[in-house]
């Protein structure tokens, strides 16, 4: 494979990487509803990438297409199930089991092209698969295993996504605004499914209505500036890329390049606590050497990628 195109991927994963960090500081530092951060990063990004595609033909009825809603709410389903998996998990944890997607989309790969990994990516799966085992024995909380559940839904709709993009027509048009377009409508439709799940869920009495005290959710100018620049900044460009890395390379060279993202994170964390901006990452010894495992074996797919044939793989 072409290493301009997985360097692009990882630096993908990297951008996800600053991502999460600030995000994690920015909304729990500052106090910032979670959801409305979400849904109005998501719909921030989704309006800059239909203003980049402004040239691209379109109809404003596409964001109503069966498989647009669909997907628009599979994203509210990653989304909270990640939110519900770091209610057990620390977000550090998480982000290191989330790589058994690579795991989902082998098996689903498998399943859906009726073709077995390649022989130079078994080391490396088996290496995952050893890894992601040890870290989640060694997590010491007797509740993980619910965080554990939620994470699982979460990465195994995240990987049905991938697929749905991968299948899409529309992913693979080589004209830029075309692809922006298609991204912005993605972004919008997943911002419009949230507030109508989140408005729902409130009126059920499931959890606080983003409309309860005259919509105090988005009542604070600081979440509206972090979460449109989140938008701007790391939603926009890291869905566009992503889904170009699935159009590119396909789906389980994306999930691979993103296997990086939680070591990014830790090194990033790490260089903050370094400089005294936060408290470093905080995992047991066995946690350590599980994820070092889980690094080895994203390190492995990572290589085996780089000597694979020309072409797309599955």
């Amino acid at each position: 494979m072409n290493g301009r195109v997985l360097a692009i991927a990882l630096g993908n994963s990297l951008l996800w990487s600053v991502y999460l960090l600030l995000t994690r500081h920015v909304v729990s530092g500052a106090h910032l509803d979670a959801w409305a951060y979400t849904l109005v990063q998501l719909l921030s990004a989704g309006l800059a990438m239909l203003w980049a595609g402004r040239r691209a033909p379109g109809n404003w009825r596409d964001l109503l297409a069966p498989w647009t809603i669909c997907y628009a709410f599979m994203r509210v389903v990653i989304n909270g199930a990640t939110a519900a998996a770091i209610v057990w998990l620390a977000v550090t944890q998480s982000t290191l089991l989330s790589t058994v997607s690579v795991l989902i989309g082998a098996g689903s790969g498998w399943a859906l092209t009726r073709r077995t990994p390649a022989r130079r990516d078994w080391p490396g799966l088996m290496l995952l698969a050893a890894g992601i085992a040890a870290f989640a024995a060694a997590i010491a909380s007797e509740a993980a295993w619910r965080g554990m559940l939620w994470l699982i839904l979460s990465e195994a709709v995240a990987v049905a996504a991938s697929w749905m993009i991968a299948y899409h027509p529309r992913n693979s048009a080589t004209d830029l605004a075309a692809r922006s377009r298609f991204t912005g409508e993605i972004l919008v439709a997943a911002s419009l499914a949230f507030i109508l799940v989140w408005s729902s869920a409130g009126l059920l009495g499931l959890m606080a209505s983003p409309w309860a005290g005259a919509g105090d959710a988005f009542g604070r100018i600081d979440l509206w500036l972090y979460a449109v620049l989140a938008g701007l900044l790391f939603r926009a460009p890291g869905t566009w890329l992503g889904f170009w890395t699935i159009n590119t390379t396909g789906v389980q060279t994306y999930l691979i390049a993103l296997t990086a993202m939680p070591f990014f994170a830790i090194a990033l964390e790490a260089a903050a606590a370094h400089l005294g901006w936060l408290a470093p990452p905080s995992l047991s010894l066995a946690e350590w050497l599980a994820a070092a495992i889980i690094l080895a074996g994203a390190a492995w797919l990572i290589a085996a990628r780089l000597k694979e044939p020309p072409g797309v793989a599955p």
